[in-house]
């Protein structure tokens, strides 16, 4: 089986470095464009099954993708953003001095990391889990299915494919609509392409 992950295009807090998690907010006009553009260059992937998010920031783009390659979308909340709690709408630079004791504990990034108020990494990775078992059940070795989700969700289903330690959590950078791709076989797990943005040329935004 082929997953192809994305995130979702790029909304205003992202612009603005604002800690989204379970604020419903929707793509901006650049995001709608990169959106496009995930399409176009997942087309010749001929997925299967595009999922999605029901974030509205995440659907919007599937949505997109899903009308290029003239598929449907199943949503699933499993797949949503974390919840940041108390941060969301803060910019990252501010939270470790608004928040020390917390930043510095969510940046260990350890199973019972989690924002005031927020999600825990834990509660991240049952839910993950229990999509990527359902989504094995379901699906045949040969099937390529698009996952159109968030930052947090990506790095978990990394985490938990590849196996490894949830320290590494923050090591991956998820950029505004990039492309990840993994190859899941009987004997192994390929990590194909990790935070591609090749596909957006003129509606990448450069840092």
């Amino acid at each position: 089986m082929k997953l192809i992950l994305v995130r979702h295009g790029e909304t205003e807090w992202v612009r603005q470095h604002r800690y989204q998690g379970s604020t419903d907010i929707p793509l901006n006009r650049q995001g709608i464009l990169q959106a496009r553009a995930t399409g176009k260059a997942l087309k010749a992937s001929k997925p299967k099954l595009i999922y999605s998010s029901a974030m509205q920031r995440a659907n919007q783009t599937a949505q997109e993708i899903a009308r290029i390659c003239r598929k449907k979308i199943t949503v699933d909340p499993r797949l949503n953003e974390l919840s940041f709690g108390k941060w969301e709408g803060h910019r990252h630079a501010k939270i470790s001095d608004q928040f020390p004791a917390a930043s510095k504990a969510w940046y260990l990034a350890n199973w019972n990391s989690c924002p005031p108020d927020g999600e825990s990494l834990k509660s991240l990775s049952q839910r993950i889990g229990s999509f990527l078992k359902d989504l094995s059940k379901h699906y045949s070795k040969k099937s390529t299915c698009v996952i159109v989700t968030h930052g947090g969700p990506i790095r978990m289903f990394l985490i938990l494919i590849l196996k490894v330690a949830p320290t590494v959590f923050w090591t991956f950078r998820v950029d505004p609509a990039s492309i990840n791709v993994i190859h899941l076989t009987i004997t192994r797990k390929e990590l194909i392409l990790l935070n591609s943005q090749c596909h957006l040329n003129g509606s990448r935004r450069r840092k």
